[in-house]
């Protein structure tokens, strides 16, 4: 089993998300859940790769639900200084966050795609 503390720690460690630990357990509990049916084997389950790519899946959806729950405010004025946050960027970086962690983690993980084409001769 994908250790679901561990995850937690790379989630912090990596992208520094707002909240308490329990509040982001359950979204390293979720990522770890529906990573292990893909993984291959029971061997690798430790493997810093698998525990990367739960933390960026844990992430991903944190973002998604900021953006849900934002109502729309991307930007924040205190004085003169302004802080804006585009919530396309945020859903774009944490995308390519979890594609980069994915392509890490591809041979670890089993390969159950099928592509049917037609092939032209």
């Amino acid at each position: 089993m994908i250790d679901c503390l561990s995850v937690l720690s790379a989630l912090r460690e990596y992208y520094s998300p707002e909240g308490t630990d329990e509040e982001l357990a359950p979204l390293c509990t979720m990522a770890v859940n529906e990573l292990l049916p893909r993984v291959k084997s029971e061997s690798v389950h430790s493997d810093a790769r698998l525990v990367g790519l739960a933390a960026a899946m844990a992430n991903y959806r944190l973002c998604a639900k900021k953006v849900r729950n934002s109502d729309g405010v991307t930007s924040f004025k205190a004085g003169d200084v302004t802080v804006s946050v585009s919530a396309s960027a945020l859903m774009e970086h944490a995308e390519k966050e979890r594609s980069h962690a994915m392509l890490a983690a591809v041979p670890l993980l089993k390969d159950e795609e099928f592509l049917f084409k037609q092939v032209r001769i």
